[in-house]
């Protein structure tokens, strides 16, 4: 199998449905590669499930890994990574931000960089299109963030935390493996703990649209992952994340 989707999903019943009605009328007509989308069901406790059941049942190759307790976003992408069998796995949101042409567009920057092992999809640089902004309080945590990662552990100022990341399943299988925190900031781990063993890692430009309607708790994840730093921080001392 050549590629993997990995969407994780916490209470999503509203916007996940026409996220994988997007993703499946994308890949019917631009891609023709054998693949799976996986969706990794954080325990919700809405009509999620019932939602991807049903769509289930007119596209195959869908598959829902149905956790039964909400853990964390960290969680279920790691294990959903564990179970995925693409050469090649993406995680992507829920809400479908980052536009599904990203998909093909990765692939082909594979093909023709073997040199590469992670791509991320960037909001930040050149040639990336923001259709739709997201609040100012969330733009400003988010800056925030990315200030604060590089002041502690000297993080390049890129869009580490984009939950559109694309891997060879080589690379996927070994970064999430030394992959820890459950929360949200393990898209920056990934980031980290790849880094550390010496994957490489490049960003390109995607389009990005802000759907309303996330289950995330901005401030609550902040403070979150403030203490989660300092927690990679001792993981990074004990040797965790040493190279492979």
């Amino acid at each position: 199998m050549e590629l993997s989707v990995i969407i994780p999903a916490y209470n999503e019943q509203e916007r996940l449905p026409g996220t994988l009605k997007r993703l499946f009328d994308y890949f019917y007509v631009h891609y023709h590669g054998d693949y799976e989308v996986i969706v990794a069901d954080d325990g919700s406790t809405d009509g999620t499930v019932a939602a991807v059941k049903q769509y289930a049942e007119m596209y195959p190759k869908l598959r829902l890994l149905s956790f039964p307790k909400n853990r964390g976003r960290g969680a279920v992408v790691r294990d959903a990574v564990f179970a995925s069998n693409g050469k090649f796995v993406l995680e992507t949101d829920a809400d479908g931000s980052v536009g599904e042409e990203a998909i093909i567009d990765f692939l082909k920057y594979f093909a023709s960089h073997p040199e590469v092992q992670v791509l991320i999809g960037s909001r930040n640089i050149k040639g990336a299109r923001v259709l739709s902004p997201q609040p100012l309080h969330r733009i400003a945590l988010g800056w925030g963030f990315v200030l604060l990662a590089h002041i502690m552990f000297g993080w390049r100022m890129i869009d580490r935390v984009n939950g559109f990341k694309m891997f060879r399943r080589e690379a996927a299988l070994d970064i999430f493996n030394h992959q820890f925190d459950n929360s949200f900031l393990a898209e920056a781990e990934i980031v980290y703990a790849g880094e550390k063993r010496g994957w490489k890692f490049q960003e390109l430009p995607v389009n990005w649209t802000d759907y309303r309607g996330s289950q995330v708790r901005p401030l609550w994840e902040s403070w979150r992952s403030i203490i989660g730093m300092f927690k990679i921080l001792i993981r990074n001392k004990k040797g965790l994340y040493s190279q492979k």
